[in-house]
């Protein structure tokens, strides 16, 4: 892609004010019944059925068409200065492999937590449940099996969960279906604050406006009294990117789905602004806790090859509020951002990770600001990192933007979310997280601290992958789409991410990628010891009988627990099959295989997890 930060563009229907404008949207009220009850714990039957999901871009892709839209022309030729670190480092505490990978690309990574120490993640196409506060993790369970009760085994995709600290309980959903006969979402409230439990789940249709037309895309908020969730109508059978015609806006009384009584919701569409429509609206989370009634939600034009426009839309009340509106916003950045290109692995071969385009991804509220973020291409060397956002007094019509570009001399980084970490009014620090990769670092993810004034912590390093990415065959592989991020609102300054891991797994994919999870602390000295929950272990392990030609056993013992590999290869390394994967127990453990249909010889059992890698010699003897 060329540089396209080298000229600007004239001046025309935007000036260096905003532009606010009551906008011309409809609304449709729906009232939605509980479709079904479910119990995540007590799935037992679960084919974890996966349709490979290319999901776009196909070969060529990231030389997208860019649109050029006016922007001002005040000094944007001027590079922003790297920042240099000035804000104190940050700890981790809690950091493991969360979700496997289930078939499916892109990673598609959401998290939420509770103050009780449940952390619910999810990519496409599964969920993985852990308690903090007692060591248990619950076994991987697919959508497809959470759906089950109201899918008709059509795909699910794009999974997104949050926690509501008011009421205590957790949100999941996901969208299902790829054009307009079959799409739909599934929204499951859990009747509980414990997310192994009962969920009651809803069906929210794709289409509904009747326009031929199928949902994608969704983007979660919760205020004090309502759920809010953005998504994209597209065009069936044509790419998110030339398909899209409108974002739409829904509106939810959750306390009626958390008791599992009709749910009354509003359907905004039609948000525009001069006539065409604002894409890909980011809802702006609750900083500290939820706030309300108003929701915000970020945007902006996010194909360009450079621009400064920050659309902001405003839901300004509840459902049935009889001063309800939806107004718009068009602000326009100090700084501008840049449509990004792909990010490089650490391969000889040339395959390129898609950033998509500059979509806003993250955004929270408090203290009357909006913190948000998205890709950009750093306007030093035109590679991928995070545009940093800062909105000041929203809600006004002098509402201002700050931006800044966080500094990628030694990778490159996308996906960003973003999380409040602040304890009081006058603190706007926040934990801003990110996928990396290049060509001297498999991708993994990390972290930066900011202070809402443009000054930053020195980059962390969560967790960095043991492989490169090669899933779809050709030069572009998915990284993303999203990335996982929640402030633990009992706990200021403690923020929970789940980001992209890179990892072999086996067999025909042998460079998959799966979720790591990990707990941020804003300050070193917030950290109190707590332990990695998957620290390095040995397997104490023992075979018998061996030779044999019947039953092996291998009797082992775990000190946490961890998602194992089982698999079998032969004399010449080449893999056979595999045997089991799944979460193993503590402590002793026993697992056996019949090799009634293998020829006599030399093999060797290799059991493998992220801290574990154990390889024994077995002997068949017919």
């Amino acid at each position: 892609m060329a540089k396209p930060f080298h000229r600007l563009f004239s001046l025309s229907f935007l000036s260096l004010v905003a532009t606010f404008s009551l906008a011309q949207s409809q609304q449709k009220h729906f009232r939605f019944q509980k479709s079904a009850s479910i119990n995540f714990d007590t799935i037992s039957v679960d084919y974890m059925p996966s349709l490979l999901v290319l999901e776009m871009p196909r070969h060529g892709a990231d030389k997208m068409i860019h649109y050029s839209y006016p922007e001002s022309a005040s000094g944007h030729l001027k590079t922003q200065a790297s920042q240099s670190a000035t804000l104190n480092d940050m700890a981790v505490g809690h950091s493991y492999f969360a979700n496997p990978w289930s078939v499916s690309t892109p990673n598609d990574n959401d998290v939420a937590v509770s103050d009780s120490g449940f952390v619910v993640s999810v990519i496409n196409t599964n969920i993985h449940i852990r308690n903090i506060s007692t060591g248990t993790v619950y076994p991987v369970k697919s959508l497809a099996a959470f759906t089950s009760p109201v899918n008709l085994l059509h795909q699910e995709f794009d999974p997104k969960v949050i926690y509501d600290p008011d009421r205590d309980r957790f949100i999941l959903m996901c969208m299902v279906g790829f054009v307009d006969s079959t799409s739909k979402m599934v929204l499951g409230f859990s009747q509980t604050n414990d997310p192994s439990g009962n969920w009651n789940l809803y069906v929210v249709p794709g289409n509904p406006l009747n326009n031929n037309l199928w949902s994608d895309y969704p983007m979660i908020a919760l205020t004090e009294k309502e759920l809010f969730l953005s998504v994209n109508l597209l065009i069936n059978n044509s790419t998110w990117q030339a398909g899209f015609v409108e974002t739409l806006v829904w509106q939810f009384k959750k306390d009626s789905a958390y008791a599992g009584i009709s749910l009354p919701s509003v359907l905004h569409s039609n948000i525009q602004f001069n006539g065409k429509a604002i894409r890909n609206l980011c809802p702006a989370k609750g900083g500290s806790g939820l706030h309300g009634p108003n929701m915000f939600f970020v945007s902006n034009r996010n194909f360009a090859s450079q621009n400064d426009t920050i659309f902001l839309v405003n839901v300004t009340d509840t459902i049935g509020a009889p001063g309800s509106t939806v107004t718009v916003n068009a602000l326009i950045a100090d700084q501008p951002y840049y449509f990004p290109p792909g990010g490089r692995q650490k391969v000889a071969a040339t395959q390129t990770l898609a950033t998509n385009d500059a979509r806003n991804l993250g955004a929270f509220y408090e203290n009357n600001k909006i913190q948000f973020v998205c890709n950009t291409a750093h306007p030093a060397n035109n590679r991928v990192t995070v545009y940093y956002g800062v909105i000041d007094n929203p809600g006004a019509l002098n509402a201002s933007v700050k931006g800044y570009y966080i500094p990628n001399d030694t990778a490159d980084y996308a996906y960003p979310n973003i999380s409040y970490a602040g304890s009081s009014g006058n603190d706007n620090q926040a934990i801003i997280c990110f996928d990396h990769s290049s060509d001297t670092k498999f991708p993994g993810c990390s972290v930066v601290k900011s202070d809402g004034a443009g000054n930053f912590s020195g980059i962390k390093s969560i967790a960095t992958g043991t492989t490169y990415i090669n899933l779809l065959g050709n030069n572009l592989e998915r990284w993303g789409d999203y990335m996982g991020s929640q402030r633990r609102y009992k706990n200021p300054g403690e923020v929970w991410i789940s980001g992209y891991y890179a990892y072999r797994y086996s067999g025909n994919y042998p460079y998959a990628h799966g979720a790591w999870v990990a707990q941020i602390f804003r300050d070193e000295d917030m950290f109190t010891g707590i332990t990695n929950t998957l620290p390095e272990q040995k397997l104490e392990t023992k075979v018998y009988p061996n030779p044999t030609n019947e039953f092996f056993v291998v009797d082992f013992s775990l000190t946490v627990p961890e998602y194992l590999s089982f698999e079998l290869y032969d004399a010449s390394g080449k893999l056979v099959t595999v045997l089991l994967r799944d979460w193993v127990k503590v402590p002793q453990n026993s697992f056996s295989f019949n090799p009634q249909n293998l020829k006599e010889g030399i093999y060797f059992l290799n059991i493998s997890g992220i801290t574990t890698q154990i390889s024994k010699k077995i002997v068949i003897q017919k």
